[in-house]
């Protein structure tokens, strides 16, 4: 957590406020503040005045609360705090507690304590030399522990089950909960009391379901973040056994050989571990832990000559970081499947941060704490529902001007206003909104896909842009060894294609039998796949049982010398010594070997990425023909290592005191292995799926430019047809400048030019035949790119489909930059390095067999990316579930909202059983089954629209309003003129009862009610055909048939029940029938007029509705012109 000075503005100066930044780059301003006496006062009375209504407020919206009680404050005698996040919307006050340590407060389950200047976080042991690490070995004494559990607290993640009566009461007070309580008030009141009761239950069902899904779900997250055992620590030297929940920082964790379930992040001093983090990454394979290296001042340190003699020098001792330090870093949360104490019986590590301070507790707490999101149809409803008030507004006017025309009372008056207000904005709308999202969620899972974030479904049904992994996610995870080419100084030698063949090349074959962090289960290999595959090569076996070094390799006819130390063997037996292991950023790993049958020497085995390699090598050491080689295998699609070594004149014992920088340097190359990866089998289907559904794609790889656009190629995100790639790469290492580099379809490459400005840049392309290019870039050309050219950059974000040898942090920029531009982003990865970005898109999948990793909001067991088409199908069904939802619901409102008004005007209303059939049975039935309708089975090439406010949707709803009204207002008046016709009389006040007025009006609106749900009801494209949804129709046959009955009224006590009289003869009830018929006709006609794309695109650019295009519209819109207009000042306006 880094705390910056705050900055000045017109309320406050710094001594108010503070910024703090927390450890995922959100960015908060702390405001002090106290509570104020006459603003308290105040506000109690306004709240008896209000009934408890300012009550509500304030807990709805926090910001009321500190404007109407408290009063700004210096942070230094503040008693309160107001933490706001300067992006989102997330805010809320703490109380600053007053304990012996000092001042501090709690947000979002982070503590942070006064230091008498500012509030700093208080997240474990920070900035730790490695020399600091090492010194704690021994635990800590007895009298720093009180201070140490009142700083850093008891070492619990505790996520509280809250009681069903709380979670009632929390969930009754939500908005929507108190609109339903003052409908249902206001119903009694006016005596509709069958049709509140019935509210009462469903909204009590609904609200059980609610709240018994939420401990549930709370209990879930309860029982993944709670974890207490027994462990065995140092404490003043003494082994001794606590609770986990008595862990510290400093304390020295003890490891035994089988293992444990850590339930802190901790540093390893003393031994290494194989530990499964399955449930924190998604990631199966189990992953080896080093210990932290001892640097003392005075280390072995490369002297940087071209014989790779070392010297004696004076170094400086490295900060701890748990970023680069994953290596020797251990995470709650994560299990030690096997540990190899260094001395003693148990490996050692230091406990760095505990309780919601570690990984797995900032896990828990972005799941507690999420990140708001933000959606046009979620804006959109908040503005419809307040363009209905408006409606109901005027309508309450209305009722209010007939009411008292008619004579009747005030309160008579008041309340007819008020029901009119619940008919305009229906209390079910948001149960109703939810629908589709419950059926995709249940679908999802149907399909082996599982959703911890119910909420981002809609999204889905608007993503255009997905990001996916190589390995793992378009390929298989098994690498397969072709060959392992060594090098000479001739040049490169024939391909080994067998292990056997790799005698003849002893350091290679040394350096693929011992360049390595593979470890033994029982007997099993466990270590990265591409590790494993390439020990498998060389037909070594592996022993990590002994003490004296890491492991042993050898050949499998040598027996161990750990067996028989007196015997000596002709074949090599190499000892690794030490690992520096393999890191993304790194893009290489090295081991420091000792041949155990032979002398003292001891040597240096480095592999990596075949550039960063041959930059760490000797130019002398490289083959001629280096280039050519590797991008003959490279342009094929094949996985290429290198590999280089170098003598270590060094004793033994100085080895653990070496920094890497003086191991992996002035090597000498020796040669490459080469690996396949093949493509899963419905990899080049889905790509094509997606690119048919103008979904843009792009692989986000750590591997090999060259091979991940020839994997490109194969699968499809590379267009095969009319489209030439460009290569961006830095022209020299210090400059600016973009290296362009055409790369053709038959596999050559042609360098057009080094690019020092966008207009170079521009120039280049326009002079290319063709317009038709794709990106593909490296990581060092993504970084001088996005820092350097951001014209270029949005280009690239636009057009690119290659992110090659990309960072765990570089994948996260892309997507969040890609967010920036506007784009509805996916990643889909394995969920180890995509990590972040996984949880920076608006949709992650993460193929992972853990069904409860958090990696991502979505998890699918299945690894493969068709998941990604069942996501964006269900997303897609969903969307247009809830557009169609929230029209019908609308119209819905319009139309009863109509009907009420009319019997307003003639002295009547609907009767308690009117309104009960419309409600609970018609609305209430459609409602619940518009969302049954199955996705499409292939995707179209359009998303679903998301806006609910636009010049297209409101005249549509206007001209349906208008037809509805037309339609009732018509047959009235027919009814009318009919000569057994006889008016209602109100004596004066407004009643409901049995009427030819009252009848009309009930059996149109319901046909109507019906009718629309129809009209409505959408298909193709995205959904399948009305009719293959059969619990619909039957619902939609069945309140037609019954508004039917009501017409023809064969069945007396029916037509009692409904309060209804008989309209007498049959000609009339066929006209009413006729009537609701062309009104299902005029309807669906205006529904295919406007939804016609002509009018469609007329009436989305009428400038008063029309809204900015995304900034990738307008990028993509400039690339369409020419070049040159990229560099125009239109292009930033």
């Amino acid at each position: 957590m880094h705390i910056e000075h705050g900055e000045e503005d017109a309320l406050m100066n710094h001594s108010y406020t503070y910024t703090i930044t927390d450890d995922n780059n959100s960015t908060f301003r702390v405001h002090g503040l106290k509570n104020s006496v006459p603003k308290i006062i105040l506000t109690a009375f306004l709240t008896l005045l209000s009934g408890g209504g300012l009550l509500l407020v304030m807990h709805w919206y926090p910001n009321v609360e500190v404007i109407l009680t408290k009063k700004k404050a210096k942070l230094r005698e503040a008693t309160y705090v107001h933490v706001q996040s300067t992006v989102t919307e997330i805010q809320g006050v703490s109380k600053i507690r007053q304990t012996e340590e000092g001042r501090n407060f709690t947000f979002q389950y982070l503590k942070y304590q006064w230091n008498d200047e500012q509030f700093n976080s208080i997240r474990g042991l920070e900035n730790l030399y490695y020399s600091d690490i090492h010194a704690m070995s021994s635990g800590l004494i007895q009298e720093v522990l009180s201070f140490k559990l009142l700083r850093y607290g008891y070492n619990i993640i505790d996520v509280p089950i809250p009681s069903y009566i709380k979670l009632f009461f929390k969930e009754i007070i939500q908005p929507f909960y108190i609109f339903q309580i003052f409908a249902v008030a206001l119903w009694m009141w006016d005596d509709y009391r069958l049709y509140a009761t019935a509210i009462i239950i469903i909204s009590l069902v609904s609200i059980g379901i609610t709240i018994v899904e939420q401990r549930g779900q709370n209990k879930k997250i309860h029982d993944m973040a709670a974890s207490s055992i027994d462990v065995h620590v140092l404490r003043d030297g003494i082994e001794t056994v606590l609770p986990s929940s008595e862990l510290v920082p400093g304390d020295a964790l003890l490891i035994p050989r089988e293992g444990l379930l850590l339930c802190c992040d901790a540093v390893l001093v003393s031994g290494s571990a194989i530990v499964n983090e399955c449930a924190l990454t998604g990631e199966s394979v189990p992953v080896t832990k080093a210990p932290i290296p001892y640097i003392s001042k005075y280390v072995y340190e490369e002297g940087g000559n071209s014989e790779s003699k070392s010297e004696f020098k004076v170094t400086e001792d490295k900060i701890y970081d748990s970023a680069a330090d994953k290596k020797f870093s251990l995470y709650s949360g994560t299990a030690v499947i096997q540990s190899k104490p260094g001395s003693g019986d148990n490996s050692v590590a230091i406990v760095i941060r505990t309780g919601f301070n570690t990984f797995k507790g900032s896990l828990i707490r972005s799941i507690l704490c999420p990140k708001p999101i933000k959606f046009d149809f979620e804006t959109d409803a908040k503005r419809f529902i307040t363009m209905l008030s408006f409606f109901a507004a005027c309508g309450f006017i209305y009722t209010a001007y007939i009411s008292l025309k008619l004579g009747g009372s005030i309160g008579k008056t008041l309340r007819l206003g008020l029901d009119l207000v619940t008919v305009v904005v229906p209390p079910a709308l948001p149960a109703a909104l939810t629908i589709g999202v419950l059926y995709a969620v249940q679908r999802l899972k149907s399909y082996k896909i599982f959703c911890i974030e119910p909420q981002r479904i809609n999204f889905c049904g608007k993503i255009q842009y997905i990001c996916f992994d190589k390995t793992g996610t378009l390929t298989e995870d098994g690498l397969t060894v072709l060959s392992a080419i060594p090098s000479t100084e001739k040049g490169f030698s024939e391909p080994v294609t067998t292990g056997e063949g790799l005698s003849q090349h002893q350091l290679l074959q040394s350096a693929l039998a011992s360049c390595h962090e593979i470890s033994t289960i029982k007997g099993e290999l466990v270590g990265d796949p591409l590790d494993v595959e390439m020990f498998k090569f060389t037909g070594w076996e592996i022993d990590d049982d002994g003490d004296v070094v890491v492991a042993m390799v050898k050949p499998r006819s040598s027996p161990s010398v750990y067996s028989n130390p007196e015997l000596v063997s002709e074949d090599p037996e190499i000892g690794i010594i030490r690992a520096f292991p393999f890191t993304s950023d790194l893009q290489r790993m090295s081991v420091v070997c000792k041949d155990l049958n032979g002398g003292d020497d001891l040597v240096v085995f480095c592999k990596g990425s075949p550039e960063m390699i041959a930059s760490l090598s000797s130019p002398d050491s490289i083959p001629a023909d280096f280039e050519e080689t590797l991008l003959s295998y490279t342009s094929e699609g094949f996985r290429v290592i290198a590999f280089a070594w170098k003598p270590l004149d060094m004793p033994w014992h100085s080895v653990q005191t070496m920094p890497r920088s003086g191991a992996e340097c002035g090597l000498q190359f020796i040669g490459l292995l080469v690996m396949e990866n093949h493509l899963k089998e419905d990899t080049t289907q889905c790509i094509t799926e997606l690119s048919l559904s103008n979904t843009q794609v792009c692989m986000v790889t750590g591997d090999n430019i060259l091979t991940a656009i020839t994997v490109g190629k194969k699968c499809g995100i590379i267009p095969s047809v009319n489209h030439d790639v460009i290569l961006m790469k830095p022209a020299n290492r210090e400059g600016r400048g973009v290296a362009l580099q055409l790369d053709f379809r038959e596999d050559s490459s042609v360098v057009l030019s080094d690019c020092y400005t966008v207009q170079e840049v521009v120039e280049v392309l326009n002079q290319l035949s063709s317009k038709q290019h794709v990106f593909a870039v490296s990581s060092a050309a993504f970084t001088l790119i996005s820092t350097f050219h951001p014209i270029l950059y949005d280009l690239l974000l636009t057009r690119g489909k290659i992110f090659a040898r990309m960072k765990p942090g570089q994948k996260q920029q892309l997507v969040e930059d890609l967010q920036k531009l506007g784009y509805i982003v996916s990643m889909c990865g394995d969920g180890a390095n995509d990590c972040g970005a996984l949880k920076a898109s608006h949709a992650g999948v993460s193929l992972s067999e853990a069904e409860a990793s958090i990696a991502a909001p979505f998890t699918s067991t299945t690894p493969s990316i068709s998941c990604m088409l069942e996501v964006l199908r269900q997303g897609r069904a969903a969307l247009v579930t809830a557009s169609v939802t929230f029209r019908f619901m609308a119209m819905y409102s319009m139309i009863q909202f109509i009907s009420v008004l009319l019997h307003y005007s003639f002295g009547s209303n609907l009767t308690d059983s009117q309104f009960l059939f419309i409600d609970l049975f018609v609305i209430s039935g459609i409602a619940a089954t518009l969302g049954r309708s199955q996705p499409a089975r292939e995707l179209a090439p359009t998303t679903p629209q998301s806006q609910l406010v636009d010049l297209r949707v409101f005249v549509l709803l206007v001209s349906h309003v208008i037809l509805t009204g037309a339609v009732q207002l018509s047959l009235l008046q027919y009814l009318k003129s009919q000569p057994f016709f006889t008016p209602f009389s109100p004596n004066d006040e407004l009643k409901e009862g049995a009427c030819f007025e009252n009848t009309a009006l009930f059996t149109i609106s319901g046909f109507q009610y019906a009718l629309y749900g129809l009209v409505l009801m959408k298909g193709a494209p995205h959904r399948m055909p009305v009719y293959k949804n059969w619990l619909f129709l039957i619902v939609f046959v069945t309140c037609t048939v019954m508004t039917g009955l009501f017409i023809f009224q064969p069945f007396p006590w029916l037509t009692g029940l409904m309060n209804l009289v008989s309209f007498e003869t049959f000609s009339v009830q066929i006209t009413f029938v006729m009537g609701v018929t062309i009104n299902l006709l005029l309807a669906a006609i205006i529904e295919m007029v406007f939804s016609g794309r002509t009018i469609t695109r007329f009436l989305e650019n009428v400038r008063f509705f029309s809204r900015p295009k995304a900034r990738y519209i307008q990028i993509q819109d400039q690339w369409g012109a020419a070049y040159s207009d990229f560099t125009s000042k239109n292009f930033y306006k």
